[in-house]
């Protein structure tokens, strides 16, 4: 069954959604800490099982079909991501989210070639997994409403075309919301990767290369996802942040354009004021008098 159909069938009984949480790790510390520190039913939310090696983890996908996934990388008898990888026939819509300790980057090059939402390095912070877990029901959300503009799509066509169009048009419409969503998915995976080195000497090219995909491409998917160019969203995120330590720190200001990322404090105060209509001394001193 559709998750949109489930959607609908509990709107109708007046019952709230719960989306299926599976936690999989060998470490039962984790399994159990995970199921206490998080107020699961506040998220709408309920853990219908847990697993501590990957085999035990894919039946169990199988079995439970949950919405969510919260799974290590290394693990007995088959690794995280080979699980991921083995499961993606089984149930495609998943949201994954990785929580591991080893912090290898070609384990994050894997894991977004295999589609997971998020890379969490432990120990992470609450927090960071409650924004996890509300991201990856945004996503589930979006492939409700994309199901229901397929079936919305289905039946404009078989009232006007009839049955045996419809089968042909299914596939078209069907490629072109994965299309929309691949791209969504790329620039998402794009400006989180800029939020977390934006104090690094990272350019379109670099970027690229960590997606896998062309400048060119990429370029373009930016421009019609989010209205900017690669360079005008490194500058925000990293006006931001320099506007927060402007705020919360004592740092000098060309100590705060090299954290940053700028090398040219006259450049970093450039694109300072032409975001924030203010040099950084006044924006400091404005804040710090307000």
């Amino acid at each position: 069954m559709h998750l949109v159909t489930m959607d609908i069938i509990f709107y109708k009984l007046g019952v709230v959604y719960m989306y299926k949480i599976l936690l999989i790790d060998d470490e039962e510390v984790i399994l159990e800490g995970l199921s206490k520190i998080i107020d699961w039913t506040s998220l709408n939310c309920k853990i219908v099982g847990t697993a501590e090696d990957g085999k035990t983890g894919l039946q169990k996908i199988e079995d439970l079909e949950p919405h969510i996934i919260l799974t290590d990388i290394r693990m007995p008898k088959i690794s995280g991501l080979e699980m991921i990888s083995l499961m993606k026939d089984l149930n495609p819509n998943c949201q994954i989210i990785i929580l591991t300790g080893f912090r290898d980057f070609d384990y994050a090059q894997e894991a977004i070639r295999l589609g997971v939402l998020r890379f969490l390095l432990k120990p992470s912070k609450k927090q960071e997994i409650i924004e996890a877990i509300e991201q990856a029901i945004c996503e589930i959300k979006k492939i409700h409403s994309q199901e229901k503009s397929l079936s919305q799509l289905q039946a404009q066509m078989k009232k006007f075309y009839g049955m045996k169009e419809i089968m042909n048009n299914k596939k078209e419409v069907a490629s072109h919301l994965q299309e929309v969503d691949k791209a969504t998915y790329l620039v998402h995976q794009g400006i989180t990767y800029m939020k977390e080195y934006y104090a690094e000497n990272i350019d379109l090219q670099t970027l690229a290369d960590q997606l896998y995909v062309s400048t060119w491409h990429l370029s373009k998917l930016f421009k019609k996802e989010t209205g900017s160019n690669f360079i005008d969203l490194l500058n925000e995120i990293r006006i931001s942040e320099a506007c927060r330590l402007l705020v919360e720190s004592n740092h000098k200001i060309y100590e705060i354009a090299e954290l940053v990322g700028y090398s040219d404090i006259a450049y970093f105060s450039r694109v300072f004021k032409k975001q924030t209509s203010l040099t950084p001394t006044q924006y400091r001193n404005q804040m710090h008098s307000s």
